[in-house]
């Protein structure tokens, strides 16, 4: 019989993780997947793009997909301060994901965070300052009878 293999939702998870790690350093954002009404002030989006480019392998040769055990979600964080701190928010932010691995993320075992990059981009709707973080993460799924 072959074994199924369930992969963990990226986006709750690190929604949980960072909203427990944030807390613990002080920070008042706001961890979210979705935008909520009224958009607050200071805040991290999380989102799986998973069609976002890879320069390597797997986009030149075909083999994007989960592997064994592993899956690998491409995650983007998008930083959000008014106060025009989305710098220092994205950089805190960073600084959780590269201490994380390899370890937990609540109850996801992450082997490792590869941190592709940051970028400024000022949103266009509201002119708040915004950064934009893309990483890929390999975590574990769990096998199902």
């Amino acid at each position: 019989m072959t074994e199924r293999i369930v992969y963990p939702d990226i986006e709750t998870t690190l929604v949980g993780y960072l909203i427990t790690e944030l807390a613990a350093s002080s920070d008042s954002a706001q961890v979210v997947t979705r935008v909520p009404e009224p958009r607050p002030a200071r805040m991290v989006r999380v989102t799986r793009d998973d069609r976002k480019g890879r320069m390597d392998r797997e986009d030149r040769q075909g083999f994007r997909s989960a592997y064994l055990i592993t899956d690998r979600p491409r995650v983007v964080l998008e930083c959000t301060d008014d106060s025009g701190a989305a710098a220092g928010l994205a950089g805190a932010v960073r600084s959780i994901l590269t201490s994380a691995y390899p370890g937990y993320l609540g109850t996801v075992w992450c082997d490792h965070i590869e941190d592709v990059g940051m970028e400024n981009e000022t949103d266009p709707a509201t002119a708040a300052s915004r950064y934009i973080i893309t990483a890929d993460f390999y975590v574990h799924g769990t096998v199902v009878a």
